[in-house]
């Protein structure tokens, strides 16, 4: 599953947990940072990941795993460089996976032109099947946000 710590990322979650839970899978989270939206180094497009933009990541997929583990799911993050459609579509191949799981962020016509879709993009050439996880209409969210782990050493006021 691929895993951003956003609100659809986190629907995509709960639906992977009741899914995983059904039939005993192994869950592989994915969290990618895409090396376009990081600093270039120089014009020549190289690109530098800051050490707070990996750790922050890190952060999520260490949530995510979290959460999974706690519900008793089997589950093994990773986080990887690169284009996220890439990443994913590579990522499944290695591992053999059955299913894809991806959220779907909400956007116009003009948004998605403009920044394209991961789980559109995975379609073209998917090493097994895609699951664009979708919150049905009128439901609530059955996610909560993420909380920040408490920092070791400082006393709470």
């Amino acid at each position: 599953m691929a895993f951003d710590g956003s609100p659809d990322g986190r629907e995509a979650l709960a639906q992977v947990e009741g899914l995983a839970l059904s039939c005993g899978a192994t869950v592989h989270l994915l969290a990618i940072v895409d090396r376009t939206e990081s600093m270039p180094v120089v014009e020549a497009m190289s690109f530098v990941v800051s050490d707070a933009q990996r750790l922050a990541v890190q952060e999520v997929i260490d949530e995510g795993v979290r959460r999974l583990h706690g519900a008793g799911c089997s589950t093994v993050g990773a986080l990887r460089y690169g284009r996220p459609s890439e990443q994913i579509v590579q990522v499944a191949r290695e591992i053999g996976a059955d299913l894809i799981v991806v959220g779907h962020r909400d956007q116009g016509t003009l948004a998605r032109w403009l920044n394209g879709s991961v789980g559109e993009t995975i379609l073209h050439k998917p090493p097994c099947s895609v699951l664009v996880a979708v919150k049905p209409e009128g439901r609530m969210d059955n996610v909560k946000p993420f909380e920040r782990p408490k920092t070791r050493g400082k006393k709470a006021s």
